[in-house]
């Protein structure tokens, strides 16, 4: 019974909701709070055990509890965000700011051999108007960003920019194999430091740095590359390419306002440029359109055409897709993009304000279920036999069947 309050608590939309669910799914009448107590509790031990892996881990005393080690091994990490509340304060929500959640998502992928580049076009969604204009705009959304009416710069266009007719009927394509094998999900409130020691005990619980090809992918954000550098040295690492896309989308936008023919006709060279990994040739095509502005257009599109510069710039030994893909490791964040949203589903909402211990160990049972492994069973199995909250808490059923507070 503790699994299954567990389990609402954890991967329903609230703490009511999870309590409404066990009402009507599970004959089992609790209140919300009593909900909120045990999942917490529980999340606590999930995240006291991640924090004795950490600590293993940083003094090389961990050990995989796997014999073989993957063919590939791939962890995207990136940051969402949550809203936060002062502890202590009474009822209400005091001094409420908004928060990191940093999450990592370690892929397992059966390998492939290629002899050259196997997809050296970029895919159909990336030189489609109106598909690149909704991912911009749903990648702003995922990520919380402040400017969610306008993620891609400017002022939207009312003008559809040019582009291929046929992209927009739907293809009959064949569904590729799916090459993903196993999933495992690491997710926390503490600072980079703590999250990088987490991660690396995942990725050696789990074998990754015995694997033969070995990648980290990352937005480009400052703290990525040092955690990689300090925990995964000698793995690949790839600026994620969806990433890119909207920087350079932004800056092509913002270069030709009011102009969306030039702007996407200077956006898909840059695009095609970076998927064939001609890194020059995309900076080349930024200075030139920063040289062309000055003084003749506002210091806004000056600005976001000099932010993508110094973004590839400083990610630019990030960027060589082509020998990424031959050697068959993904070149997107698309896996832990769509991993945020999951856990955006529980704990980002309008009228969700969280203490730091309370969304800690929630973000611990919602990860452990997102996990393809079966760690979030094994726990119940391997605790204790112990109550999960304090003496008198737990209902009994009275004659009905149904349960209430004891």
């Amino acid at each position: 019974m503790l699994q299954k309050i567990e389990y609402a608590g954890g991967n329903n939309r609230s703490f009511e909701t999870a309590a409404a669910a066990l009402d009507r799914l599970a004959d089992f009448s609790i209140d919300a709070r009593q909900v909120e107590r045990i999942t917490e509790r529980l999340g606590k031990e999930r995240a006291d055990a991640r924090d004795r892996s950490a600590a293993a881990m940083e003094a090389w005393k961990l050990r995989s509890q796997y014999k073989q080690a993957p063919a590939i091994a791939v962890i995207s990490v990136d940051a969402g965000k949550a809203q936060f509340r002062e502890e202590g304060k009474g009822p209400g929500v005091h001094t409420p700011r908004w928060g990191d959640t940093k999450v990592a998502c370690l892929q397992t992928y059966a390998d492939v051999g290629h002899a050259c580049d196997p997809q050296p076009d970029p895919p159909s969604a990336f030189v489609d108007p109106a598909r690149v204009e909704r991912l911009c705009r749903e990648m702003a959304r995922v990520r919380g960003s402040d400017n969610q009416a306008n993620p891609c710069g400017g002022k939207p266009s009312r003008d559809k920019p040019p582009g291929d007719k046929k992209q927009a009927k739907k293809r009959k394509k064949k569904k590729k194999p799916d090459r993903r094998l196993v999933r495992t999900v690491v997710a926390t409130t503490q600072a980079v430091e703590a999250f990088g020691w987490m991660v690396s005990a995942e990725a050696m619980s789990r074998k990754f740095y015995a694997s033969p090809k070995r990648a980290i992918i990352g937005d480009g954000g400052n703290w990525i590359g040092p955690m990689g550098d300090l925990h995964f040295d000698g793995w690949v690492q790839i600026l994620d390419f969806l990433h890119l896309l909207v920087h350079l989308f932004a800056a092509a936008r913002m270069a030709h306002i009011g102009d969306a023919k030039a702007a996407w006709t200077l956006y898909e060279q840059m695009l095609r440029d970076a998927w064939a990994g001609r890194v020059q040739r995309v900076l080349d095509a930024l200075q030139s359109q920063l040289d062309r502005l000055k003084g003749k257009t506002s210091s806004e599109s000056h600005r976001v055409v000099e932010l993508a510069i110094s973004y590839i710039q400083r990610n630019r030994e990030r960027m060589d897709y082509p020998r990424y893909r031959q050697l068959g490791l993904p070149v997107g964040s698309a896996l832990v993009e769509s991993l945020i949203k999951q856990m955006n589903h529980r704990v980002k909402g309008t009228e969700q304000f969280w203490t730091g211990n309370s969304l800690e160990a929630v973000l611990q049972v919602r990860a452990a279920y997102l996990s393809q492994d079966d760690r979030a069973e094994k726990h119940h199995e391997q605790r204790p036999r112990r109550r999960a909250v304090g003496s008198n808490r737990m209902p009994n059923r009275n004659r009905k069947g149904k349960f209430q507070r004891a």
